[in-house]
């Protein structure tokens, strides 16, 4: 007995000595907890610096801080990106100057001959030389605080950073579409396009035979999704589209849609239908859709791209998609009211 009792003692006192381990520690970067939260594609295309690693212990209020976290960082894009449309619309380039990062670049009409690549400092000069010609061109005269609307507002947060593309108008003078981001409670890059002549998808259309450069790959498959969707054609674009696909029809509205890869083509068959008894192309037309102001922006090995789609006699919209490993990835549009 005495024994057994010295045996147990010596138990007791080791077990003194542990200390208690967590469960399991999970070491991951916040986008681990993200992507587990919201999909797999919630941070496509973006990677976090190395110093947003942190150790984190797997339990069920550390993953709630961090959507609550992830919540509040969208929000602030959103704020972010609702008081630059703002600093716009009210021709207030000092205002949108305020909003932009150190190393913000604004790249107006993008591959064409006329490209200019603006840097902050450069941005405001830019800006007043530009509502001065809108001024000299029909356009609201200087000093008016309604120089700018905007029409298919469509935002899409990935990771810690949020997009947008809009249609813009200067009424009197020009129209156009633009891309920017929002980072961090300040605007990282935009582009803007302005509405000149028409196209059919694409100009210069490659194939999709392997290509050393990732970027010509993501551009080329964009370049034939446009085609597809020119002639009308379902099941073309159907092809392009990875099986994880959404596309998000009129987003943020009371008549928003989603899509998924398997439900494409029957609603673009429909949205053919609908166009075609409202004064749109007939059914079997291979005209159906044309395409202003074509920008990308390529992010990683993901290109994003915007422009303004038209279906003559019947709608017109903008949309945002994006490319990676020669298939369209995800894709929303809006249409004008």
């Amino acid at each position: 007995m005495r024994k057994i009792f010295f045996c147990l003692l010596l138990v007791f006192l080791s077990l003194q000595k542990l200390e208690a381990v967590p469960a399991r520690i999970w070491t991951k970067n916040p986008d681990f907890y993200i992507r587990k939260c919201f999909g797999a594609d919630a941070c496509r295309g973006i990677s976090l610096p190395q110093s947003a690693v942190k150790t984190y212990q797997a339990t069920s209020k550390e993953k709630l801080m961090v959507i609550e976290t992830h919540d509040n960082i969208i929000k602030q894009n959103e704020a972010t990106l609702e008081t630059c449309r703002l600093n716009w619309s009210l021709g207030d380039g000092a205002g949108i100057t305020k909003l932009l990062s150190k190393n913000f670049t604004f790249t107006w009409l993008p591959k064409t001959d006329m490209e200019e690549i603006v840097d902050r400092d450069g941005f405001k000069p830019f800006f007043d030389a530009f509502k001065a010609k809108g001024a000299e061109n029909g356009g609201p005269p200087l000093g008016s605080t309604e120089f700018m609307l905007f029409e298919n507002i469509i935002q899409r947060p990935i990771g810690d950073t949020t997009f947008e593309s809009a249609q813009w108008i200067v009424p009197g003078f020009a129209d156009g579409t633009y891309m920017n981001a929002a980072w961090q409670n300040h605007i990282i890059w935009a582009m803007g396009g302005m509405s000149s002549n028409q196209t059919t998808g694409t100009n210069n259309l490659n194939s999709l035979a392997p290509v050393s450069n990732i970027i010509k790959r993501n551009e080329a498959t964009l370049d034939v999704c446009r085609l597809n969707w020119s002639l009308g054609d379902g099941a073309g674009i159907t092809k392009l589209l990875v099986e994880n696909f959404t596309f998000t029809w009129l987003p943020g509205t009371d008549m928003e849609e989603i899509v998924d890869r398997d439900g494409f083509k029957p609603f673009f068959d429909a949205f053919k239908a609908k166009g075609a008894e409202n004064g749109g192309p007939p059914l079997g037309s291979t005209e159906f859709m044309l395409f202003e102001n074509i920008i990308q922006r390529p992010i990683g090995d993901t290109t994003f791209e915007t422009a303004q789609w038209i279906v003559p006699g019947f709608a017109d919209g903008t949309y945002m998609n994006a490319a990676k490993g020669n298939r369209i990835i995800w894709a929303m549009a809006g249409i004008s009211a």
